[in-house]
């Protein structure tokens, strides 16, 4: 009688648990870099957008000859300390949602006849996106003046800063805090914030 050899197509517990462990380790690792990248990319985007419509507003200021001031709640303003003070977008820079009363307690654009313009002037050209949900913002002055095209009369430089709801999610390696600068010759530039300056990214 001939000797049958069986071949075994499966895997073994040992094998299976190998596998498991793999891929655990794997997962563990993967996830939390995927959220901080995840995190990290609507961070810039957001700041990408703050910039844009800043770029936007200068523009248009130059073409329709108006001058602009920007309001900024108290409660959001003040970078010399960087820890607290953050609001939501729409409590800071959108405003689209607002009534138009309210809209001139936080941007007017005025020429020399009118303070009312269809559309009204805004702050961001895109409102409401996926990443104003997932970042605060603060503001260095409470009120800023811009004159075309783009300059100011005001001493100071206007700061933004913008940071991750989620900044501090690891501890090891928290989000960078982005900012925004106007300054007072109408330049403008996007960057990060280090030792008290918005060093350009």
């Amino acid at each position: 009688m001939k000797n049958r050899t069986t071949t075994s197509y499966g895997f073994s517990l040992l094998e299976l648990l190998i596998v498991t462990v793999i891929i655990t380790i794997g997962t563990t690792w993967s996830i939390p870099q995927y959220r901080r990248q995840l995190a990290l990319n609507r961070l810039n985007q957001y700041t990408q957008q703050v910039e844009s419509g800043l770029f936007s507003l200068r523009a248009r200021q130059s073409a329709e000859g108006t001058s602009c001031q920007l309001f900024f709640n108290p409660n959001h303003v003040g970078i010399d300390n960087i820890e607290t003070g953050y609001g939501r977008p729409s409590d800071v820079l959108e405003i689209s949602h607002l009534t138009q009363q309210q809209r001139h307690q936080r941007l007017q654009c005025c020429d020399s006849t009118v303070c009312q313009w269809e559309s009204p002037y805004r702050l961001m050209n895109r409102e409401n996106t996926e990443a104003s949900k997932v970042v605060e913002i603060k503001s260095s002055e409470s009120e800023y003046s811009l004159a075309p095209p783009g300059t100011s009369t005001d001493g100071n430089e206007l700061i933004l800063l913008v940071r991750s709801i989620d900044w501090d999610q690891d501890p090891q390696r928290p989000l960078p805090l982005r900012c925004i600068q106007v300054s007072t010759t109408g330049h403008l530039h996007r960057g990060t914030w280090e030792k008290s300056r918005c060093r350009r990214r």
